[in-house]
C-alpha cells in the first residue's frame, strides 16, 4: 500500500472518529449526564449539569485539537514526509492535549466523589477513563520521541546523499 493510499485512509478514519465523537459529545454525554443528574444527583444545584457538560465539551475540544494535529500528520505521511520534526511537534502536542484531558477529568471526578455525587463504581468506571487518557498520552509521547529520532537519521541520511 503506498503512502497516499495510507493518508486517504487515515483521513477517512479520522473524519469518522470526528463524527462520532460530535454525537458522543453533543448529544450523548449531554442526555446522559441529564438523566444522572434526574436519577442519581437529585437535589444538585441547577448549575451541575452546565459544569458536567462544560467539562465534557473542554475534553471535546482538546479531542478535535488533537484530531486536527493527527490530521496534519496524516496529510505529511500522504505527502511521504512521515519522518519530519512537525510530525514529531504534533505528536508531542497530542501528548499534552490527552495528558490535559486527563487530568480535567481526574480533578473534577475527584471533586464530585469528594462531595458526594459520585459513587465508588461510578469513581473507578472515570479513574479507568482518565488512566486511558493518560496511556494515550503516553503513547503519544513515545511516538514523538521516535518520529523525532527517525527524523534526525532522515536529515542525517538526506545530507550524505
Amino acid at each position: 500500500m503506498n503512502q497516499k493510499r495510507i493518508a486517504h485512509l487515515l483521513h477517512l478514519f479520522s473524519a469518522a472518529v470526528a463524527v462520532v465523537g460530535a454525537l458522543f459529545f453533543f448529544w450523548y454525554l449531554p442526555h446522559v449526564i441529564g438523566n444522572w443528574i434526574e436519577t442519581v444527583a437529585t437535589g444538585a444545584p441547577g448549575w451541575l449539569y452546565w459544569a458536567l457538560a462544560g467539562r465534557a465539551w473542554a475534553v471535546a475540544a482538546l479531542s478535535y485539537l488533537a484530531l486536527g494535529k493527527f490530521w496534519s500528520i496524516c496529510t505529511r505521511i500522504g505527502a511521504d514526509n512521515s519522518f519530519c520534526r512537525e510530525n514529531a511537534r504534533a505528536m508531542g502536542h497530542i501528548s499534552i492535549l490527552a495528558f490535559l484531558a486527563a487530568g480535567m477529568i481526574a480533578a473534577v471526578d475527584i471533586w464530585l466523589y469528594f462531595a458526594g455525587l459520585l459513587g465508588k463504581i461510578q469513581a473507578v468506571g472515570h479513574f479507568f477513563l482518565a488512566f486511558a487518557a493518560c496511556g494515550l498520552g503516553v503513547v503519544a509521547l513515545a511516538l514523538a520521541r521516535l518520529i523525532q529520532n527517525a527524523a534526525l537519521l532522515k536529515e542525517e541520511n538526506d545530507l550524505t546523499i
